[in-house]
């Protein structure tokens, strides 16, 4: 039982995710075949990359860094921009086009549904023909979808016309929003190795989660000064660029990878002092483990590709297997109960982060607090701050996998970026609990209005922070043990938290105005620690999951 996660007691099927990662003075001697980490020569490389000069692993650092550049720059203007653009002014837009807050909350909600529902459809795509044309495809629609917004605040169109324009082009906007959304993770474990994805995962989710709070403040001083269309209308210049860059600068990362047998072979070599404590399960069964990925035939050196080809919008076919087998296998994964436990840490709570965004002009802007748009804008500072903050959580979850590692004789567990989730519990029970407390004073006269405001700002980042560090730690999670599945299962994630945004957009105002808002965040708060406790069975027995998973693949589905 390696620090407390439980070793499965067959040995017939390999654990998928575990690895040799850093070389201790014991074991330096049988690895010399294995390619190691340039400055940390005592980190392996994980996955091994192969020799062919066209692997993304392989890729010149400057290639991979404009590419995750343009990948990081794109998921803010496309995926976290669009939501988030009218949040501050919902009360001032309802106003303006005549239409009840709800319809106004609807304009993201229904925008979120496209998101959701394009999900199976982006991941069978992706898996068939690469992540390459579903980004070109995104950017080039949410491009679309923001100049049918500007059209719609045209002079020449009545205001049910308006809201009808303005709702199609978010809608448009939405399906710009899916790929950027769902696979920009996965596509970090195309390009980066085990130990470099941490900072790069959180970063992020700090755009998929945090960073809309810095849209919401600008949106709001925005609005407020140059009026809805101005800010649709300076969001197009800069998706312009992004899709530009996506273009030149975002080659196809998906890799036909071919495994040789090695890199696991010798973590028997490093058990071999081992075997007695441990039955010789590690010895045993991580010979295979690197069996989970699609393996090719050995061919014959490739020639690198030029800049030019590189700017094809497809490289091919990735997947033989048919397209409803592949929508199939999308839904499979919920038996996965890691899956389950990843939208409990990740989606849901990221939905009730988001869900409340939809209350807060709604709360604030009557009285007693009598906030205008730029100061409901404002409002996010907090969150924005907490997001920034959760960025640490990437290179926390590498230390702590590294450091854990060195504790268990070199070899990796995914479950050591677990542990990580104890900072975000805490935080996200401050702030929800506080939260409710301060807008219930504030309701009954015993906190000054201006205090409360306060309050609820610093409430709402730690609840930011909360968010990014539990996302960081369970997409990092999910990409390590799960590595072939990784799209499927961020889609999945990505499907049942946009569906959630929508449900909350068309029920969460009313809520809030009939029980309060007080009572909405600690609703919140509790559902939040509840989740939390399943961290626990998840480390425990997540070594267990992954054997019993990824033998379920390979006797029903033929495996990866």
């Amino acid at each position: 039982m390696a620090l407390g996660i439980l070793e499965p007691k067959s040995t017939s099927t390999p654990p998928p995710g575990t690895e040799l990662l850093v070389e201790d003075e014991h074991s330096a001697g049988g690895h010399a075949g294995l390619k190691h980490a340039g400055k940390n020569n005592d980190i392996i490389l994980v996955p091994q990359p192969s020799d062919d000069p066209n692997d993304p692993l392989l890729w010149p650092r400057w290639k991979k860094e404009a590419s995750f550049a343009f990948l990081f720059f794109n998921c803010i203007i496309f995926a976290a921009c669009p939501g988030p653009m009218i949040a501050p002014a919902t009360v001032a837009l309802a106003q303006e086009l005549d239409v009840p807050v709800k319809k106004i909350a609807q304009l993201s909600g229904y925008q979120l549904l496209i998101v959701g529902a394009m999900g199976p459809l982006v991941s069978v795509l992706a898996q068939k023909f690469g992540k390459r044309p579903q980004f070109l495809f995104a950017a080039f629609s949410g491009l679309l979808g923001t100049c049918i917004c500007i059209s719609s605040f045209s002079h020449h169109h009545s205001l049910s016309k308006a809201y009808t324009i303005l709702l199609a082009g978010r809608m448009v906007q939405g399906l710009g929003t899916t790929a950027f959304e769902s696979l920009s993770v996965a596509a970090i474990g195309d390009m980066f190795f085990l130990h470099e994805r941490g900072l790069r995962t959180a970063l992020l989710v700090l755009t998929l989660a945090c960073l809309s709070s810095f849209v919401a403040i600008i949106a709001g001083v925005g609005f407020e000064t140059l009026g809805a269309r101005n800010l649709f209308v300076m969001l197009a210049p800069i998706q312009g660029f992004g899709t530009l860059g996506a273009v030149l600068f975002m080659p196809e990362s998906q890799f036909k990878r071919e495994e040789e047998g090695r890199g696991m072979v010798e973590i028997a070599e490093a058990q071999v002092g081992g075997e007695k404590e441990t039955g010789g399960f590690m010895s045993e069964s991580a010979v295979g483990s690197s069996s989970n990925t699609p393996t090719t035939p050995k061919t014959a050196v490739q020639k690198k590709r030029s800049f030019v080809q590189d700017l094809r919008v497809t490289s091919g076919s990735y997947n033989g297997e048919g397209v409803g087998k592949l929508l199939a296998e999308i839904f499979v994964h919920l038996l996965n109960p890691a899956v389950i436990w990843i939208q409990l840490v990740s989606a849901v709570l990221v939905s009730f982060f988001v869900g409340t965004a939809y209350t807060l002009a709604q709360t604030f802007t009557p009285p007693p607090y009598r906030l205008t748009v730029s100061q409901n804008g404002y409002f996010f500072t907090g969150a924005l701050i907490g997001g920034l903050l959760g960025v640490a959580a990437g290179p926390l979850c590498d230390f702590s996998a590294r450091t854990l590692a060195r504790r268990n004789r070199g070899i990796y567990e995914p479950e050591f970026r677990i542990p990580v989730c104890v900072v975000a519990v805490c935080v996200f029970a401050l702030g929800w609990f506080l939260f409710g407390w301060a807008v219930d004073e504030g309701g009954k006269g015993g906190l000054a209005p201006g205090t409360v405001v306060k309050v609820a700002s610093f409430c709402y980042g730690a609840v930011g922070l909360g968010t990014s560090v539990a996302s960081t730690s369970g997409g990092l999670y999910i990409l390590d043990a799960f590595r072939p599945f990784s799209t499927q299962i961020f889609i999945l994630q990505m499907m049942i938290k946009n569906f959630l945004f929508y449900a909350f957009s068309t029920f969460i105002n009313e809520f809030a105005a009939e029980r309060g808002p007080g009572h909405m965040c600690r609703v919140f708060g509790i559902v939040t620690v509840c989740g939390f406790s399943t961290c626990v069975p998840m480390y425990v027995f997540g070594k267990v999951n992954r054997v019993w998973v990824h033998g379920m693949w390979r006797r029903y589905l033929g495996g990866k």
